[in-house]
């Protein structure tokens, strides 16, 4: 399990900096989700999360708990709350339910546009930028067992963009704490605190 030993060491590292530096965006973090938000993640899936993402759920269910919502027609629309765009690009930590959502409704674009290649169901989204389709999710559907993680974007297929989830993590923490670092999600950006928010520049 090292690479969810590593998911857990950084994610540990990343929320100590936030309480420390930014408590507006801590307090956007969920508590742990349960075994039952796991279950209802995996039922959806069809499959038994990657334990890299299953650690890193279990440490906080999302950075959404100061989101809302809206009622639009056919159900309801997340709002997001500023302080919930804690990574780099603006991107929200999705939480078990968020994550169900986006999936699904993906799928259902990929069948209405009868194009099985634009989303697949081993993609499991991670972080998202919800005013938009962009975001990262961790691919599944690897033979030899590893999650590496894709970005997508309106107009591309996703693409790989880091080997795990460890190294995504990994990078933002150094970045959080040292100031520097070749993270793929850091690259170009250091971080700086606004009215108790990490922003991203």
């Amino acid at each position: 399990m090292p690479h969810a030993d590593g998911v857990r060491s950084s994610w540990t590292r990343i929320v100590r900096w936030l309480e420390e530096h930014a408590p507006a965006s801590a307090q956007a973090l969920n508590p742990p989700a349960t075994d039952a938000d796991i279950q209802r993640l995996s039922d959806h899936l069809g499959f038994r999360l990657p334990q890299s993402l299953e650690t890193w759920l279990r440490q906080n269910n999302g950075s959404t708990a100061k989101d809302s919502t809206t009622a639009v027609p056919g159900g309801f629309r997340l709002v997001p709350h500023v302080d919930s765009r804690i990574f780099p690009g603006g991107e929200v930590f999705l939480d078990c339910q968020s994550i169900i959502n986006q999936h699904g409704n993906d799928l259902r674009i990929a069948d209405d546009i009868g194009d099985e290649e634009w989303w697949m169901p081993s993609w499991i989204p991670v972080l998202a930028e919800t005013d938009a389709h962009y975001g990262l999710i961790l691919d599944a559907g690897q033979l030899n067992g590893s999650v590496p993680v894709l970005a997508y974007r309106e107009t591309d297929y996703p693409k790989r963009y880091a080997s795990s989830l460890e190294e995504l993590l990994g990078g933002v923490a150094d970045m959080l704490e040292h100031g520097r670092g070749d993270g793929v999600l850091t690259r170009g950006r250091r971080p700086s605190v606004q009215d108790g928010r990490v922003v991203w520049d």
